[in-house]
């Protein structure tokens, strides 16, 4: 095990000009290897492309995009894995988790898992896990492949691993919270939703989430959206991850080629500026080629402070989650950087959604909270984003709890 701040300094802090060296070669390799694969050889014929044609970044540009639609298409064409995958050496099968639509199968070789894990390991080593570490998970189990994915990840690092799903009810949130009092992990990695569930159901159990089971409420802050970078289970769940620093997540440059697009033009656009997520694996058998995951996101490629000199992704939000007011198109994040000016809401998260309407005059928000009216923060809300407002502020619990990742934008009825 290294001794320093990175898991592997050699690749981690390599001169940006031959680390992307590295990348374009890989990519040659993996377009070659593509072409061997009937949904990756008609997407690049479709472009008059041949196995030889891609050898730069800008190359890369001229194969067409791929979105989830397409993948679906293939696997109900050609079921049950579809033709974009190879059966050959397939060692897991698992799912999606469906949250765009229906979930859809995911092979792995031996060699896409050690991929992952070797991402992964850069990731945890950054995050203070180390070998030997108790580690509590709560991603969902079952089908969905990233449940496994991280048990795999942290057992491949040499961690003693405690999976026990998404609470998914008060009662199952409070079973895990006992399981947690009698075994007492190390450490937990958790979504905040998930985190917050287990924490009041300690509460409820007469448990200092904190004092008697090293429980860490992370005060969730809308910074914290660039602290990992995933393209998700079925491309490459563990593609970056943030230093102390915390501008964003480092990327695994050497694993894959990330774009930031115009959602129509497919082109890059400026750095800072959000477009489309668009991954291209590297090192990888089951590999994917200008997959857009239709995320929204900013890209940095200035030297970190910390000395890595990858590429650093932010994580702004979903593209269906987008809310139009006039001519304003806004995430969530958005308007939590607005709550975040009010510190009654924190305890102990700022818990809000957008409520979509079919028109488009007026922001809706609800938001849990106490100690503020909804006058300020309709009033801020105006301000910081030059729009009008609606605010219901309702108490503590109101909106629910989810298990996995929290709710930000529900539809009006």
């Amino acid at each position: 095990m290294p001794e320093g701040p990175l898991y592997e300094p050699d690749i981690q802090t390599l001169p940006r000009e031959q680390l992307l060296a590295v990348q374009e070669e890989r990519l040659r390799d993996s377009v070659a290897r593509a072409f061997e694969i009937p949904f990756w050889r008609r997407k690049m014929e479709s472009a008059g492309l041949g196995p030889d044609d891609v050898k730069t970044r800008e190359d890369l540009l001229r194969v067409p995009r791929t979105n989830k639609d397409e993948l679906r298409a293939s696997q109900a064409e050609h079921p049950p894995f579809g033709d974009y995958m190879r059966r050959e050496e397939a060692v897991r099968v698992g799912t999606t988790t469906g949250t765009t639509g229906t979930p859809s199968l995911i092979l792995w070789t031996k060699r896409d898992l050690e991929t992952e894990h070797r991402a992964a390991a850069r990731m945890y080593w950054r995050q203070g896990v180390r070998p030997g570490l108790l580690v509590a998970h709560s991603h969902p189990l079952g089908a969905y492949g990233g449940g496994a994915m991280m048990s795999s990840s942290l057992e491949a690092f040499g961690c003693t691993v405690l999976a026990v799903g998404s609470p998914a009810t008060d009662e199952h949130a409070e079973q895990i919270v006992k399981l947690f009092d009698l075994v007492r992990p190390d450490m937990y990695i958790m979504f905040d939703a998930a985190l917050l569930r287990l924490w009041e159901a300690a509460e409820r159990l007469g448990l200092d989430p904190q004092k008697d089971l090293k429980m860490r409420m992370r005060a969730p802050h809308p910074s914290m959206q660039g602290g990992t970078a995933s393209a998700g289970a079925e491309c490459f769940a563990y593609m970056g991850g943030a230093c102390a620093k915390f501008n964003g997540a480092h990327l695994c440059e050497d694993l894959a080629v990330v774009e930031c697009v115009d959602p129509i033009s497919g082109h890059p656009v400026p750095e800072g500026q959000r477009g489309h997520l668009v991954v291209t694996t590297l090192e990888r058998d089951n590999m994917m080629l200008r997959y857009d995951l239709e995320d929204l996101v900013t890209l940095d490629s200035s030297l970190c402070e910390c000395g890595e000199t990858s590429a650093r992704l932010t994580w702004q939000g979903r593209a269906k989650d987008v809310t139009r007011v006039g001519n304003l198109s806004l995430l969530p994040i958005d308007v939590w950087w607005v709550l975040e000016d009010f510190p009654t809401l924190k305890m102990p998260t700022i818990e809000f959604v957008i409520v979509r309407s079919k028109s488009d005059d007026m922001l809706h928000v609800r938001v849990e909270g106490e100690g503020v009216s909804q006058d300020e923060i309709k009033q801020r809300l105006t301000e910081k984003l030059g729009i009008p407002a609606k605010v219901e502020v309702l108490p503590r619990g109101a909106l629910g709890r989810s298990g996995f990742k929290p709710v930000r934008v529900v539809d009006e009825p």
